[in-house]
């Protein structure tokens, strides 16, 4: 088990006396080095911080904070930081300039593409930064509209492109889990001791693996920090957490554990969906991914009787093989369920200002035939119509 971390960081300027340094304000902000934007006190001084601690009057964190919040300073100040634009010159060498020329001669070029080539011709690539500081949000789309610039992207496409392509289908955007209160926590390819992405990840994990009244699930085949305080650790074999998510999906729908109430006013097209679910095989799907089947039923009914259930998945199985499908399994846990909308379930993200629109247009999508789909219901070549094989839409309670 990781060392607890220190709640509060000392940084000492080389040849400079900390009493001439920092005038001992401490001044609030956030961490902007994932979602959760923790809340933080800083001592400044000129660029750097002097101190940095969590805030406990912050609405959320209240004074939790991780490695990464604590090594801002290092970030920000690192000895490879640029902190003035460089222009590449014809030989290949680089001359500082201000940055007053470099916005300018920026400015000047892109408008000389758009002028020439269109703004279709322009494509923005941002950093996956974007989760936390917001800036880069804000600023580049009044950029891209100036431009005319239709294309973009960053490292979330490739991260994330298969959850968010499910999200829209299913809910039309992005939810998160309510872990502090949850009955039931489901991590799936997810180590949050580590990668966090829970709001205060470490205090409230252990919070639910002291509570004899919650339980957690962690299907991943690395034994990780969560999986060691986990309830249930699925240690699937590499590769087949979609036939582990399909078995338990599976027993849920083959034993009618589903909340039938909830899905009767807040989901469509779900009978095509039920068809294929009552044929999985679920022993068969329990050998592959070597997990035993009655561990496999154990966990569909936890997840199925339980008050509130929240899931996380992520990178571990999301740059793995058939992560669409798991994201889409992974949904179907909690919609199938009823847990969307309430205490301690998977809820709405509150954005400030939506970062996307969720558009579901039809398309093919070609498939592998090295693999086939662990539901059966996938053609080598592309996949089946969209209104045959997956829940529409799901509204918010």
């Amino acid at each position: 088990m990781a060392a607890a971390m220190p709640n509060e960081v000392t940084y000492r300027t080389k040849g400079m006396p900390m009493s001439s340094i920092a005038d001992g304000q401490w001044k609030k902000t956030a961490c902007i080095l994932c979602e959760n934007n923790c809340g933080i006190q800083v001592q400044v001084q000129d660029r750097r911080f002097v101190k940095i601690r969590g805030d406990k009057e912050h609405v959320s964190s209240h004074g939790y904070t991780c490695n990464k919040a604590l090594r801002l300073d290092h970030y920000q100040n690192g000895g490879r930081r640029l902190t003035d634009p460089l222009r590449r010159e014809a030989d290949g060498t680089f001359t500082e300039i201000s940055w007053d020329t470099a916005i300018s001669e920026i400015a000047s070029r892109l408008v000389a593409v758009r002028d020439t080539h269109g703004g279709r011709s322009i494509f923005f690539y941002g950093g996956g930064g974007g989760q936390g500081n917001h800036l880069g949000g804000a600023y580049r789309q009044p950029l891209q509209h100036a431009l005319g610039a239709r294309y973009r992207s960053n490292p979330l496409a490739q991260e994330k492109c298969g959850e968010a392509w499910v999200d829209a289908h299913l809910t039309g955007g992005h939810t998160h889990g309510d872990f502090e209160h949850a009955q039931v926590s489901v991590f799936i390819g997810k180590n949050p001791w580590q990668s966090h992405g829970v709001a205060r990840a470490r205090t409230v994990l252990k919070e639910i693996a002291k509570d004899p009244d919650r339980t957690m699930i962690v299907i991943d085949p690395v034994r990780s920090e969560t999986a060691d305080l986990a309830d249930i650790h699925l240690q699937v074999r590499p590769g087949t957490d979609a036939w582990c998510l399909a078995a338990i999906v599976g027993v849920i729908v083959q034993d009618d554990l589903l909340d039938h109430d909830f899905a009767a006013e807040h989901l469509s097209d779900q009978a095509p969906v039920l068809e294929v679910l009552r044929r999985v095989e679920v022993s068969a799907y329990a050998q592959i991914c070597g997990i035993p089947e009655a561990t496999l039923r154990q966990v569909a009914r936890l997840i199925a009787t339980a008050d509130s259930v929240s899931t996380y998945e992520d990178l571990g199985v999301q740059q793995g093989p058939n992560s669409t499908l798991i994201s889409y399994l992974n949904k179907l846990l909690w919609l199938l369920t009823g847990n969307f909308g309430k205490p301690g379930a998977m809820q709405p993200h509150t954005w400030f200002a939506p970062p996307w629109a969720a558009t579901t247009p039809t398309c093919s999508t070609p498939r592998s035939p090295a693999r086939p789909c662990p539901l059966g219901s996938c053609r080598a070549t592309s996949s089946p119509p969209r209104s045959s094989t997956t829940i529409r839409s799901a509204s918010t309670p």
